[in-house]
């Protein structure tokens, strides 16, 4: 027989046999020892695969946990630096206070210290012009009456008009 004498179409019993037993036999071989690894490596992919979304949530939690704390944390900060600059702000009102108050008391000291310097050289001045508005009071009422009055004899009535002048 020669190769242009087959007839690819036709069916042969003993070729369609024995390539049916090798499908099979190759079919047995695939199912026992071709695919178990096969199957074990795609269980082990999506095992892998389980793993690493379970590792990426647990990472997403993580970080969200981390910047809960981070926020947590500075808001204390936030908090503390708040109540440092109240705290300062307040010693610092005291201080002015304190302050304020040495000045006040200072100046109403001096205040005091002038009103008693300014009393007595009133006083002073009182005392110097009662003898001047004695003998003055005393020339004038000579003229008035057109005789000497004697201005020592008259002081008491002037004092007493000088002392009732300042109290007004």
């Amino acid at each position: 027989m020669l190769a242009a004498d087959v007839n690819p179409v036709s069916f042969d019993v003993p070729n369609m046999f024995w390539g049916a037993i090798f499908f099979f036999a190759l079919l047995l071989l695939m199912y026992t020892v071709c695919l178990p690894p096969v199957r074990k490596a795609m269980r082990q992919r999506d095992e892998q695969q389980q793993m690493d979304e379970e590792a990426a949530e647990r990472a997403g939690y993580d970080a969200e946990q981390v910047r809960r704390d981070y926020d947590a944390t500075l808001a204390d900060a936030r908090t503390e630096a708040a109540r440092i600059v109240d705290q300062a702000r307040d010693e610092a009102e005291a201080e002015r206070q304190r302050k304020v108050s040495e000045v006040d008391a200072e100046l109403s000291a001096a205040r005091q210290q002038l009103m008693a310097e300014l009393d007595t050289a009133r006083a002073a001045a009182l005392e110097g012009l009662k003898g001047d508005v004695a003998e003055l009071a005393s020339a004038a009422a000579s003229r008035v009456v057109e005789k000497p009055l004697d201005a020592a004899s008259n002081q008491s009535i002037v004092d007493d008009y000088v002392a009732s002048a300042t109290r007004r």
